[in-house]
């Protein structure tokens, strides 16, 4: 084959199957939840799950062969911490625009229009925010931007969890304001740092990473937050009250999310004074 000729490396369909049914397994398992963990859905799609992302690690390790990810890029913990935010960013914003209008329309009461109109203010702040805080970023680094960006997605959902039995429209849509703009100071600057401390070679592996996780945590957290609802108001009467106190629940699981987002920040900081990270 001549210089010019470009190289078509063979699909891998194997490890493609194997993503495949891993995830949607664990789809399956966490919608049955509700049914507990003996249901053969939920015990069942967790093997799956288990065991089809154990084959594809084995076979993903196999030298001489093309494979659809280079998983080499996982032994970067710069990079890992990079995904981790940007995927539990991604899973609980996903995740509140499920539960908020849930909550408005059906614990309060409001329209659908009202309730849809909510997330808007945030979201479209969280969009104006965007290339600012690229900027910021570029000028100031990751560490003062990641710190403020995760107190402020802390404090949002820690007030939805204190007031979540006496929200109004206006505390639903400024808890969802101070969420939303901490959440723009790390989601994207989450994939760029993280993306810059893998080699040239590694880019696209690395890309495919966070585009795949960034899909799924969406889907599964809107899956985990209606069986969250749904279990944690079931004892109660009335489906206001059961959504209230199901929301209430889901913002605890959200809260555990912002928890974990901040110690994978204060482990990216230690990093980077250990000259481990790359700006």
């Amino acid at each position: 084959m001549s210089d010019n000729e470009s190289h078509r490396d063979h699909f891998n369909f194997s490890e493609y199957l194997l993503i495949v049914l891993a995830l949607v397994a664990l789809t399956l398992a966490v919608n049955n939840l509700s049914s507990g963990f003996a249901s053969p859905l939920v015990w069942g799609g967790l093997l799956v799950t288990v065991i089809s992302f154990v084959i594809f690690f084995k076979l993903a390790k196999q030298e001489g062969k093309p494979h659809i990810i280079n998983i080499s890029v996982l032994k970067n913990t710069s990079f890992n911490l990079g995904l981790l935010i940007y995927t539990f960013l991604q899973f609980i914003q996903i995740s509140l625009t499920f539960v908020i209008p849930n909550l408005a329309q059906l614990g309060l009461k409001t329209s659908a229009l009202t309730s849809g109109m909510l997330l808007l203010l945030g979201s479209l702040l969280s969009a104006f925010f965007g290339p600012v805080m690229g900027r910021l970023l570029d000028s100031k680094g990751f560490k003062k931007l990641f710190l403020i960006g995760s107190f402020l997605a802390m404090a949002g959902i820690l007030l939805y969890i204190i007031f979540a039995q006496k929200l109004s429209i206006a505390l639903i849509v400024i808890f969802h304001v101070m969420f939303m703009t901490g959440f723009s100071m790390m989601y994207n600057n989450s994939m760029t740092i993280g993306l810059q401390q893998l080699e040239v070679m590694h880019i696209a592996d690395g890309n495919a990473l966070f585009n795949m996780l960034q899909q799924y945590s969406g889907s599964i957290g809107t899956a985990a937050m209606s069986v969250i609802i749904a279990i944690a108001g079931s004892p109660y009467q009335g489906q206001s009250k059961q959504v209230v106190i199901g929301s209430q629940a889901a913002f605890i699981v959200l809260f555990i999310f912002t928890l974990l987002i901040f110690a994978c920040i204060l482990r990216f900081i230690k990093r980077d004074k250990q000259g481990l990270v790359k700006n």
